[in-house]
């Protein structure tokens, strides 16, 4: 009995400490799991509406979560907040934006501008000793970059896949994927959610300069004046 308690203790012990360490994560693939029920319980209802609004058969939860509707809708937003990402990563590396959090370029003529302009130098002359060093220097906007054209495909291919469930509810014929990708429908549904994440974007990194959140990395220092710049993650 003693050692199963003891046993019990160490599996506790190990579950508070992933716990500890990784409660960001957790928490928010978590509130992913619930939106993702949540967009397929209502999207259901919603579809079988549709269809008994055409006159065809209501189907399954399982056939619905197979259907170009379901799909579309996941990928079209996946597609942008994945762009969002791969842009701040981006920009925050060489744009910047005086007082903002995420404006990591030093100002020129400082001892940090000096060594920034050395080292690319050094790279420009092909002192970096290989590529892979450069592919892991920059890792995380090319991954993000890599997500963001496999989501966007895939926005591609289920947004015509969805179209054409729409284009059988009104008895039409169905939209190649080439022409689909050229037409104003998806460029409508792509241009509406990238706006969005860019407008969020500026508005974070704009607000960022004048308001703060204690013990955020996302945020400057309470105490840091509204011109400092930079500071997040620091």
């Amino acid at each position: 009995m003693s050692a199963v308690k003891d046993s019990a203790g160490v599996v506790w012990d190990r579950l508070r400490k992933l716990i500890s360490d990784d409660s960001m994560s957790i928490a928010l693939f978590s509130l992913f799991l619930v939106c993702v029920v949540g967009q397929g319980l209502s999207g259901w209802s919603d579809y079988d509406g549709s269809l008994r609004a055409a006159h065809f058969h209501p189907v399954s939860l399982g056939a619905y979560l197979g259907t170009g509707t379901f799909l579309d809708g996941m990928l079209s937003n996946w597609q942008a907040a994945v762009l969002q990402l791969a842009v701040l990563i981006a920009f925050g590396s060489v744009l910047r934006q005086k007082g903002a959090a995420h404006s990591r370029q030093p100002k020129p003529d400082t001892p940090e501008a000096k060594a920034l302009s050395h080292r690319t130098v050094e790279w420009k002359l092909g002192t970096r000793s290989t590529a892979r060093e450069w592919v892991y220097a920059n890792s995380l906007s090319l991954a993000f970059l890599a997500m963001f054209l496999a989501t966007f495909v895939l926005h591609a291919v289920f947004g015509d896949w969805k179209h054409n469930e729409d284009q059988a509810l009104r008895h039409l014929p169905p939209m190649p994927l080439g022409a689909y990708t050229v037409s104003s429908n998806f460029w409508f549904s792509v241009f509406q959610c990238w706006e969005a994440e860019f407008a969020v974007i500026g508005i974070y990194i704009v607000l960022s300069i004048f308001l703060r959140q204690e013990n955020s990395s996302e945020s400057k220092p309470v105490g840091a004046s509204d011109a400092q710049t930079g500071g997040a993650n620091e």
